[in-house]
């Protein structure tokens, strides 16, 4: 298993957008358990301890593509959504709408809240507590290349969500997510590419 140093140009400009979700990617993965185990650590952009006997022994649950995504996230589409109520500066009433749609819109009012743990990628992508320095339809397109890197269209895929109220036991890069904004750990598996995705996320305001 090799960690894949040269990713996408749209990893990049994540990170300049100030996204705080952190990715891993291995070529040549069987995506077994010691894999993961192995590759998580190196997923984790700032920590002191990782325990992974602690995370083996918390466990992971396997999930669809859809419950990966979560809510934020229109399946049949594609398309990222902001979930919640809002009223614009045009005296506009808008619920849940594409974040695509909102390139110049200014939102007086309205808010929504923090998902249950468990999926929920696309919130975590595309809602930090700290809003993303780029328009809401660069954001979907960003998405959208490393949503279709990490998960190739036709592909099938092995999806693990390790996310647990209690990972900071296992490293203290969960501290911050577990204070409010919320916890995230995926481990995606692409058997016919042999890919293995690593994605982390825990911060906070």
């Amino acid at each position: 298993m090799n960690r894949i140093e040269k990713l996408p140009p749209a990893f990049e400009r994540f990170d300049e957008m100030l996204g705080v979700l952190d990715f891993a990617i291995f070529e040549n993965a069987g995506g077994t358990q010691e894999e993961i185990l192995s590759a998580v650590p190196q997923a984790l952009r700032h920590f002191q301890r990782f325990d992974a006997e602690k995370l083996r022994g918390l466990g992971s649950r396997r999930i669809t593509e859809k419950a990966f995504f979560g809510d934020w996230y229109d399946f049949d589409s594609g398309s990222l959504l902001r979930l919640g109520r809002y009223k614009t500066a045009d005296g506009l009433q808008l619920t849940n709408p594409v974040l695509s749609s909102l390139d110049g819109v200014k939102i007086m009012s309205g808010a929504s809240s923090c998902p249950e743990l468990g999926g929920q990628f696309a919130y975590a992508f595309s809602h930090p507590p700290y809003p993303l320095r780029a328009s809401p339809s660069e954001v979907q397109a960003v998405f959208g290349e490393i949503r279709d890197f990490i998960l190739p269209p036709l592909n099938g895929s092995e999806i693990l969500d390790w996310s647990d109220a209690r990972l900071p036991e296992v490293s203290d890069y969960f501290d911050d997510g577990a204070e409010w904004w919320g916890v995230f750990l995926f481990s995606v598996h692409i058997p016919s590419v042999r890919r293995l995705t690593i994605i982390a996320g825990s911060t906070t305001d």
